[in-house]
C-alpha cells in the first residue's frame, strides 16, 4: 500500500510543478503583448529546457552511479559474463541452474515469446527470462516473461539478469509473484 501512497504523492508534486509552469506560461504571454512574442516566451522556453535537462542529468548520474557500483567485483567469472554473447549466458544460465537444483532446464526455440529457459524445481515449472544487461533493467523484462507464462505451460516466473533492475520493474516483479535474480546472486551462485 505504501507504493500507492508515494505514487499519489507524486503525482500531486507533478500537477503542482505542471502548474506552475502554466502560471509561468500565461504570465509570460500576458507580458508579451507589451514588448512583442518572441521576446518575452524565448528566455521562458529556454529556462524550463534548462530545468527539465538538469533534471535529466541528474537521473541520468544516480542511475550510472548505481550501476558501476555493481559493477565492481572481484569476481574474474563475472566479468566473463559481462563480455559473453546473450545465448552464451542462457547457456552458462542454464548450467547455474542445474547447479542450484533446478532440473529439467532447457532452452525455448531462438524466437521466443519472453521464456528463455524453462526448468522444474519443487514441483513448479519456472519460466526464465534471461536478460545480459550492460544497464538497468527495466519492466519490460518482467512483462515479458510474465505474458508468456501460459503459451509455454509454466507456474511461475523468473528473470534473471548480470545487472540490476529499475524500481519499476522490482515493483512490476513483486506484483505479480516474478522472482528477480540479480548480478549479486549470480555472483554468488558461481562460487
Amino acid at each position: 500500500m505504501t507504493h500507492s501512497y508515494s505514487r499519489r504523492t507524486r503525482s500531486k508534486s507533478y500537477d503542482e510543478r505542471t502548474s506552475l509552469v502554466a502560471i509561468i506560461l500565461i504570465t509570460g504571454t500576458l507580458y508579451a503583448h507589451r514588448i512583442g512574442l518572441y521576446k518575452a516566451i524565448f528566455p521562458i522556453v529556454w529556462i524550463i529546457g534548462l530545468i527539465g535537462l538538469l533534471f535529466a542529468i541528474k537521473y541520468t548520474y544516480k542511475t550510472s552511479k548505481r550501476i558501476l557500483k555493481c559493477r565492481k567485483t572481484n569476481n574474474p567469472s563475472m566479468k566473463l559474463i559481462d563480455r559473453m554473447a546473450g545465448i552464451q549466458f542462457e547457456h552458462r544460465v542454464a548450467g547455474l541452474l542445474k547447479n542450484q537444483g533446478y532440473t529439467n532446464v532447457r532452452l525455448t526455440e531462438e524466437y521466443d515469446y519472453g521464456v528463455d529457459i524453462i526448468a522444474n524445481k519443487d514441483g513448479i515449472t519456472w519460466g526464465i527470462q534471461v536478460k545480459r544487461y550492460s544497464g538497468l533493467v527495466k519492466a519490460d523484462a518482467v512483462r515479458q516473461v510474465v505474458t508468456a507464462l501460459k503459451k509455454y505451460d509454466c507456474d511461475r516466473a523468473m528473470v534473471i539478469t548480470n545487472s540490476i533492475y529499475s524500481m519499476v520493474a522490482k515493483d512490476l516483479a513483486s506484483r505479480n509473484n516474478c522472482v528477480l535474480i540479480d548480478r549479486g546472486i549470480i555472483s554468488k551462485w558461481i562460487t
